[in-house]
């Protein structure tokens, strides 16, 4: 089914009652473009609406689960998923707020529709130890996402992994990210055959493997997990740029350089008819955590945006909105669904098991 009208029928299931409009170029394939914030086919569901509808954790009827492959991945240990960002706190939005608006199938929409694990569940470590317990005052949902066993994910890596996984989702294989020395890190090397070894203590690609010009989701975890062993604050920071606190926008983060660098991810942005604003924040700290949401009180999960005062949250300390950037944008989507040079000329239709 394509993953647009993944979309349409996710909104219908959160919303109860709300909407959503596919219109007939959007059915019948064209892709969405790269902005959340023009010609929008779909309204986010306000609070009292929202809270009508229970989670559920259903391939059947929570479509959008598909969206999400690791979910799928026996290997790996993941936080059983018990509902959406979007379904658990659009039930809290304070009275006259609304969610913007996002497009379908931009980062926007995918990282509001991120599987949450049950309430009450803790912030665990890499090793498998509780970090935060899952009554934390400030602790307001695990996303649903395994994070390995090594020291790979936090803080800025969690964002460039997150980024990894909805460029996977909207089949952009051109993918190209740097690691902290500047060494361009393509996809396409990697699917060459092409490994990253260590020589004296910075990364080196060389011949290793057997060419892979159709890589699975495992291929491509794998290369993924090479990116992250070389990138950091650095590497995010070249992946991204600034904007002022006017432009916030679901997809948008936080970063505060150092070794480690700490990064907050704007999960949701709500608006009030007076143009107040309010924004769902999650964070990975150092070492490796789970990627969790957090929440200035037990009343609340929402921030206020107030661009006149820094940001302070629990555990990460203060940002200011010099620190507020976000992800460049994407180059057009691939023709073909091979990496460079090891297309061949004629190609099936593609096909990969979710």
């Amino acid at each position: 089914m394509n993953r647009l009208i993944f979309g349409c029928l996710l909104i219908s299931l959160a919303t109860a009652g709300v909407g959503c409009r596919c219109d007939q170029r959007r059915t019948s394939g064209e892709g969405p473009g790269p902005s959340a914030s023009t010609n929008p086919t779909a309204a986010i569901a306000s609070s009292s609406e929202a809270a009508t509808v229970p989670p559920v954790a259903s391939a059947t009827s929570w479509p959008e689960l598909e969206w999400y492959p690791w979910l799928k991945a026996s290997s790996r240990v993941v936080p059983e998923p018990a509902d959406t960002v979007l379904r658990r706190f659009s039930r809290s939005l304070p009275t006259g707020y609304d969610n913007v608006v996002a497009e379908l199938g931009t980062w926007a929409e995918w990282l509001r529709l991120l599987p949450l694990a049950a309430s009450g569940t803790p912030v665990r470590d890499y090793r498998g130890g509780i970090v935060v317990p899952g009554d934390d005052e400030y602790l307001a949902a695990v996303v649903a996402i395994d994070i390995g066993t090594r020291d790979l994910q936090s803080s800025a890596d969690a964002v460039l992994r997150l980024f990894a996984e909805w460029r996977w989702f909207k089949e952009d294989l051109r993918m190209l990210y740097l690691s902290d020395t500047k060494l361009e890190l393509p996809l396409e090397k990697w699917s060459a055959g092409e490994r990253l070894v260590s020589r004296a203590g910075k990364p080196q690609w060389l011949p290793q493997a057997a060419p892979q010009p159709r890589l699975d989701y495992a291929g491509f975890r794998e290369y993924l997990q090479g990116v992250l062993a070389w990138s950091d604050g650095p590497a995010l920071l070249a992946e991204s740029e600034p904007i002022p606190p006017e432009a916030l926008e679901p997809g948008a983060f936080f970063i505060r350089r150092g070794r480690p660098a700490r990064v907050l991810v704007v999960l949701d942005v709500g608006t009030s008819p007076g143009g107040q604003r309010i924004m769902l924040l999650a964070q990975a700290l150092h070492p490796t955590e789970s990627i969790h949401v957090i929440r200035p009180n037990r009343a609340t999960a929402w921030f206020p945006v107030r661009s006149d005062q820094p940001l302070r949250v629990p555990r990460a300390g203060t940002f200011g909105w010099d620190d507020l950037r976000r992800m460049k944008r994407l180059r057009s989507p691939p023709e073909k669904s091979c990496v460079g040079s090891l297309c061949p000329e004629v190609l099936p239709p593609r096909t990969r098991a979710r």
